[in-house]
């Protein structure tokens, strides 16, 4: 059975870290430390830290892969082949979602995603200026509040959370900065 779990740091003996991005590891730097186990076999990968959120271990939605958010970043990794790709920035919230099992996540309070056993389900337009709060799920709904530095209030929302539509927002009802990727 696969687990991922973050670790102190990194080891101090055994094989070295596999450092995500490669690049970014050369220089022996170090960031969020995840310890894998897959059946008997053991690695340790080393994330790049992002600019500041979650940090995260765990099981993939597909029972397969492993999820890790490194300050904020969020990562898929094979723990089989060893590789990972960045899926996601800027990572401050986590929300376990059904019907398909997986997450929601928040963007910096901006926008909304939901990760499910196939992968990035959905992902909001821009819904806030500048934060989210109250955000409950309700059925098959998320809702909540966003806020308007224009106005200095908080807007009410909500997305269907098995097609990531959403309504209301502080944000207004265009997708200008090209976010959104719905399941229609």
């Amino acid at each position: 059975m696969l687990t991922a779990k973050i670790i102190s740091g990194l080891p101090a003996y055994g094989p070295v870290a596999t450092a995500f991005p490669t690049e970014w590891g050369r220089l022996g730097r170090e960031g969020t430390v995840v310890e894998f186990r897959a059946e008997a076999e053991a690695w340790v990968g080393n994330f790049q830290p992002g600019l500041g959120g979650l940090d995260w271990a765990g099981r993939h939605p597909d029972g397969r892969h492993a999820v890790v958010i490194a300050r904020g970043d969020l990562w898929v990794v094979d723990p089989d082949d060893r590789t990972a790709q960045r899926l996601l920035p800027a990572i401050e919230a986590a929300f376990e979602a059904r019907d398909p099992d997986g997450w929601m996540y928040s963007r910096q309070g901006l926008a909304l995603a939901r990760l499910g056993p196939a992968g990035l389900i959905w992902h909001t337009r821009r819904l806030s200026w500048d934060g989210f709060d109250q955000l409950t799920i309700l059925g098959n709904e998320m809702k909540g509040l966003a806020w308007s530095p224009v106005d200095e209030q908080w807007h009410p929302f909500r997305v269907d959370i098995r097609t990531g539509v959403s309504q209301g927002g502080s944000y207004g009802d265009e997708d200008s900065e090209g976010w959104a990727k719905l399941l229609q």
